[in-house]
């Protein structure tokens, strides 16, 4: 009885997105206002790539094991903002080309790097999923980027590979006008979406009750 009275408190809050999603939401609406600052920064850069950055960042973050919120619904929202990001660029002059090279990759990533972390909280690997992601994912472009461009620091080969496989360098460099075939970066999605497959505790064995021979009576 505690139990569904628990369930059914925590099932208004089930709906809402995470704080994070409604910010992201928020840069999204910003970067899509046709104002002369935003023009003036942006200039003819994509605007589905730079929300795709957003997106791609916030959705696979790792996942608490307290977390409420649904997820879905900030897939949701997402899906949104990119595909009014995809209208303003094919209106500002982008052929379906360019705008299909960026959105198939960022569809993948939004399936399968969210699905990886709510995956890895549902198996109990969310801490092996976390490192992964960090290292893979934000940590080794960003320190590429801090060696290569702040310290003057040629990279290392092993360094700049990694860094070309992240999701989030490779949709800057979309940004940029550039980036390669997105081969490496969905198969760095991949790797993190099963690497949450084997779980580190095993669940324990239940035993079933064994029934007590009635004694006879005389």
């Amino acid at each position: 009885m505690e139990a569904q009275i628990q369930v059914a408190q925590a099932s208004p809050r089930a709906g809402w997105p995470p704080l994070m999603s409604l910010l992201c939401l928020a840069v999204s609406v910003a970067l899509l206002l046709p104002q002369a600052v935003v023009e003036a920064s942006l200039g003819s850069t994509s605007r589905l790539a730079w929300c795709a950055i957003f997106w791609v960042a916030t959705l696979s973050l790792p996942q608490g094991d307290r977390g409420q919120a649904r997820w879905s619904v900030s897939l949701g929202l997402g899906l949104c903002a990119l595909g009014l990001a995809a209208h303003l660029d094919l209106a500002r002059g982008f052929t379906v080309e360019q705008v299909w090279t960026t959105a198939w990759p960022t569809l993948l990533f939004l399936v399968l790097l969210p699905g990886a972390a709510a995956r890895a909280r549902a198996m109990g690997t969310a801490a092996r999923h976390a490192l992964l992601w960090f290292v893979l994912v934000p940590g080794a472009p960003l320190f590429a980027h801090t060696l290569e461009d702040w310290g003057g620091v040629e990279l290392p080969g092993w360094l700049e590979f990694i860094a070309s496989a992240s999701p989030l360098n490779w949709l800057a460099e979309r940004v940029a006008g550039g980036g390669s075939l997105p081969w490496l970066p969905l198969g760095v999605a991949v790797l993190l979406y099963s690497a949450t497959a084997a779980s580190t505790e095993e669940p324990p064995a239940t035993v079933a009750p064994t029934e007590e021979p009635e004694e006879e009576t005389e």
